[in-house]
């Protein structure tokens, strides 16, 4: 889907916000943009929760806690910035690993709401960079029409606001450490998730909070099972971000969006299929590019990023330039000229 050709000449001096969902992303898979051009360069989920929680991507990473997580990874964030010409912002929505459905519903608002008013001070010559989905594919719920009725409940009950879809729930970065945690989590939702289903079509009311936490642990066990031997699902907060931004460019006509492709997921996944679902359900079409990048100076901004670098890719290849991808992947959203199946 995308060629060695150079960035659309209509995105030349156009002003760019480039939204990294964590405190990294933006380095690992836009430096074309943050590190040749001035640009916003905002990390989306870099809040604090109150109290501080502890998750298994804490103790992976060393440390205690979400404070320690927090107050390390936004000092390596600092330094990895430092002598770029992006213009750095941290907002205050929470990873999912530490947020509950209910919050983060609330934070993503804010999120949209924010990019609204950026969008409103820039004018007209500005684009969003959002991720584009890059890894293995986590398998649909083999109980989808269950998922959509509950969706259906929760918009309601949100006086029309849509929640993020299941793929965004809290979930933790999957970790293949040959333990039996993910079965035991997936037979445990499953075994749920049947009650919850057969009660339904009994015309049996069933709890909110039990289906949703059901729901949760089958996702879990099946983002597990795709990454099985250390491959790299789809992150949720990447897929709940990139589907703020496409939302919110399907009201705003003057909304350019660039889908980048994230490193270390594209390893494991490239996101060609995920850019072609989103055309094909959204009408829209992609030109997709790549551009080169100088992996030395990439890597000099990187290498800050310490408690994260060694954990990410247990291969190793982020923890050298040689190894580093030469280009990155680009994709310019547009409207399709074609009309959209019915």
């Amino acid at each position: 889907m995308t060629s060695l050709r150079s960035r659309p000449a209509s995105l030349h001096g156009a002003r760019a916000l480039v939204l990294s969902p964590h405190l990294d992303d933006a380095l690992l898979s836009a430096t074309a943009f943050v590190l040749t051009d001035p640009s916003d360069a905002w990390t989306v989920f870099a809040g604090r929760p109150h109290p501080p929680r502890t998750t298994s991507w804490d103790e992976i990473c060393g440390f205690a806690d979400s404070d320690e997580t927090l107050t390390a990874r936004v000092a390596e964030d600092t330094a990895a910035f430092a002598d770029t010409p992006a213009r750095v912002r941290r907002l205050d929505a929470l990873e999912g690993p530490y947020v509950e459905r209910d919050v983060r519903v609330e934070q993503l608002r804010d999120v949209r709401a924010e990019i609204q008013r950026w969008l409103d001070e820039n004018g007209a010559n500005t684009l969003v960079l959002a991720p584009a989905g890059a890894g293995i594919e986590v398998p649909d719920a083999p109980w989808a029409p269950l998922q959509r009725r509950l969706a259906g409940l929760r918009a309601t009950s949100s006086a029309g606001s849509t929640p993020p879809p299941e793929e965004a729930t809290a979930d933790e970065p999957v970790v293949d450490t040959g333990t039996s945690e993910g079965p035991k989590i997936h037979s445990h939702g499953s075994a749920i998730a049947g009650r919850i289903k057969r009660a339904v079509r009994g015309g049996v009311r069933v709890p909110l909070a039990l289906a949703r936490r059901a729901l949760h642990a089958e996702h879990v066990g099946r983002r597990r099972r795709a990454a099985k031997g250390g491959r790299l699902a789809a992150n949720p907060d990447h897929l709940a971000l990139r589907d703020l931004v496409l939302d919110l460019a399907d009201e705003r006509p003057d909304m350019t969006v660039v889908l980048y492709e994230e490193l270390p997921y594209l390893w494991h996944g490239s996101a060609d299929a995920a850019v072609a679902r989103i055309c094909a359900a959204r009408g829209m079409e992609a030109a997709g590019w790549s551009e080169q990048i100088d992996t030395d100076l990439k890597f000099t901004h990187l290498r800050h990023y310490t408690s994260q670098m060694p954990v990410m890719d247990t291969a190793g290849r982020l923890l050298a330039a040689r190894h580093l991808p030469t280009r990155e992947r680009y994709w310019l959203l547009t409207p399709s000229s074609s009309p959209t199946p019915s």
